[in-house]
Parts: C-alpha cells; sequence; structure tokens
C-alpha cells in the first residue's frame, strides 16, 4: 500500500523546485537512452510514478502512444496541461489502480522501493500484469553502497535544501527537504535499496527475469561534480530491463 509521506513529499518537492527550467534537451536524451535499453521498437507505453510527464511528453511527440500513472493530482493536472493532448493521463495508486490495457513498454524512473519488500512485489506483480506477453519494463533501482557513504550529505535543489541519509535497519535512503524559510516543515521520501541479487530475487517471485543492467551515474561530493556514467558498485541507482517468465 501506499506509505502516508508519498503525496506530501511530491506535492512539497514540485512547489519547491523551479518549473520553468528548460530541460527539452535532457529529456530528449533521456527517451533516446529509453529507445537504445528497450532494444526494438515499440508502439504502447506506459510510465508510472511519471511526475510533470516530461519523459512521456518527449516520446509521445516521438510517435509513441504514451500512458502515464501519477499519484499526486497537481502533477497530474500540469502533466495533462504541458501534453496537448498526446498523453493519457491517469491519477491513481499503483497497487490498486486498473488500467484497460498493457503496453509494449512499463518503466518507473527514479521511485521505486516505496514501502515494504512485499510492497515491491505486489508493484512488480502489478507491472508484470501491464506488460504484453513479449513486453519489458525499465525499472531504476536505488544501490544501497553509494547511500552508505554518502549519509548526512547535504545539498540544495532550486529553492529547497536537502539532506541525504542511510538508515541500516530498513536499508533506505532517507531524502529529507525543507524551505530555508520554514525550516520547521521538512519532508521526507524513503526508498528502500536492493543490490543486484536482491532485487533479482524480487522479480523472481513476481515472475520476472532481469535481461539487462544499466548502471547510471553519481554525485562526488568532494569535487561536487555529477559523474552521468560509473561502475555498478559505485552508481546512485542502476536500471534494470526485466521481461516476463514463463
Amino acid at each position: 500500500m501506499t506509505q502516508s509521506w508519498v503525496e506530501p513529499f511530491y506535492r512539497k518537492q514540485f512547489e519547491w523546485m523551479n518549473q520553468n527550467v528548460d530541460m527539452e534537451d535532457a529529456y530528449a536524451e533521456f527517451a533516446h537512452e529509453v529507445k537504445e535499453q528497450v532494444g526494438k521498437p515499440f508502439r504502447v507505453m506506459l510510465d508510472i510514478g511519471a511526475g510533470r510527464g516530461d519523459v512521456a511528453k518527449i516520446l509521445a511527440e516521438q510517435g509513441i502512444q504514451m500512458t502515464t500513472l501519477e499519484l499526486v493530482p497537481e502533477l497530474v493536472e500540469f502533466a495533462r496541461e504541458r501534453s496537448d493532448g498526446l498523453v493519457t493521463s491517469y491519477c491513481g495508486d499503483f497497487y490498486t489502480f486498473e488500467l484497460p490495457e498493457t503496453f509494449d513498454v512499463v518503466s518507473y524512473f527514479d521511485g521505486f522501493g516505496i514501502g515494504s519488500d512485499e510492497d515491491q512485489l505486489l508493484l512488480l506483480q502489478q507491472i508484470r500484469n501491464w506488460m504484453k506477453k513479449d513486453g519489458c519494463a525499465l525499472i531504476d533501482i536505488y544501490q544501497p553502497r553509494y547511500w552508505q557513504q554518502v549519509d548526512g550529505r547535504e545539498m540544495t535543489v532550486d529553492a529547497a535544501y536537502r539532506v541525504y541519509h542511510y538508515d541500516e535497519g530498513s536499508r533506505s535512503l532517507l531524502d529529507t527537504w525543507w524551505h530555508p524559510d520554514h525550516p520547521e516543515d521538512k519532508v521526507t521520501q524513503s526508498l528502500r535499496c536492493y543490490s543486484l541479487e536482491e532485487i533479482g530475487g524480487l522479480c523472481e517471485k513476481a515472475g520476472l527475469s532481469i535481461v539487462g543492467i544499466f548502471p547510471g551515474g553519481a554525485m562526488d561530493f568532494e569535487e561536487w561534480r555529477y559523474h552521468e556514467r560509473v561502475a555498478l558498485h559505485e552508481c546512485l541507482s542502476y536500471r534494470v530491463k526485466v521481461k516476463k517468465t514463463g
């Protein structure tokens, strides 16, 4: 089930971030990367946890029939207004929402890990149900080793401050945001981190197999520089490509 912190956190994050920054080139590059990772032509795609809908908008403009599923109403409305009718956008809970069709590709970028292992298993089973028989899913997984190493690091994002912590008991990244004018009003997201072996085991239970692994980047807080691609054991998150088994 969806945790109580989820909607307040993403609503505040949306409020505090600059929505007028032009990121079109970056999202176009991201869309190209998605197509490469899928590895074959596809027609229909579902993006869950779609946020502002930037990825869906770019892919829709490139001829992909895009559907998004997002929990926060303000984000859904923002995405709808910007998509010029090219994207079908639903507002709902990933764990209970029923969709009328299946998809060539299902994606969950930058957000997997909300709740318990049982919650992740349920979500993976949902993703499996949303996939066509020969479809695939792309899912970003937070890598525990990186978040252990950056515990306590702070940074600013537009109007907000944020600090990272790592909870060893739950093996979770804790990402806390606040506005400098109201430091008492803090919101925190908690995202379970998984080693490749752990996520592979969960996928297997859900009837999925990992067929591709794509390491992401990492922030070097000593040099204050972001590296776009690093080794699997150094990245802040990695992407897995999964397909149905059986």
